[in-house]
Order: structure tokens, then C-alpha cells, then sequence
């Protein structure tokens, strides 16, 4: 029985995790899933791999609140945007629907 390869290629993440090759290379471009370069070729350790999950999960269900309406968030993702004096988090509703750019603090509508 083999052992478990320490280091993966692209294509193996993608079929492990039930995502296309593409979505992969570009966290790896992006600098999010760290990987090694050999060549042409990009391996991806299967502990990077655990802990990108991880800090994938964590981010996912910390949730938080938006400085302008004040909804609260289960997941970070709709609060992606952030007041442009303070950094303050926007959520997606009022930053795209409403135009809005600011806290509540800063001048935002609420």
C-alpha cells in the first residue's frame, strides 16, 4: 500500500476538493493557496492545503455586522467592502445596491 504523496498538483486539489482546475490555479495565482513552482508545474503541499481550508472555515462562520445598516452577517463574504475613511466593513446590499461608501460614522445614509 503507498503512502500518501506529501505534495499535489492542481489537478489532484481540484478533484479532491469537487472544484475545477481553474478555480485552483487562480487561488494559487492570487497568492491564497501557497503552492511551489517546479518549471511550468505548480505542487501544493497537503498541509497547505488543511490550513487554507481552515482559515477558509473560520473566515466563513466569524460573520460581523455592517457599519452602515447594521444587518449582521453569518459569513464575512458579504462584507467584502469597507468604508473608505475608516475600513470600517460595507456590506454587498448597501455598498452596491445603495452606492453607499461610508459608516454610518463617516456619513454613510444607515
Amino acid at each position: 500500500m503507498a503512502a500518501e504523496k506529501e505534495y499535489m498538483s492542481l489537478e489532484e486539489v481540484a478533484d479532491a476538493m469537487g472544484v475545477t482546475y481553474q478555480l485552483i490555479y487562480r487561488l494559487v495565482r492570487a497568492g491564497e493557496l501557497p503552492a511551489a513552482r517546479l518549471g511550468k508545474l505548480y505542487r501544493v503541499s497537503r498541509s497547505d492545503l488543511a490550513n487554507y481550508l481552515n482559515r477558509s472555515k473560520r473566515e466563513a462562520t466569524e460573520g460581523g455586522t455592517c457599519a452602515n445598516c447594521g444587518t449582521f452577517y453569518l459569513s464575512k463574504g458579504a462584507l467584502q467592502q469597507a468604508c473608505q475613511k475608516c475600513g470600517a466593513p460595507v456590506c454587498f446590499d448597501c455598498w452596491t445596491r445603495r452606492g453607499v461608501r461610508l459608516c454610518r460614522e463617516h456619513g454613510g445614509e444607515g
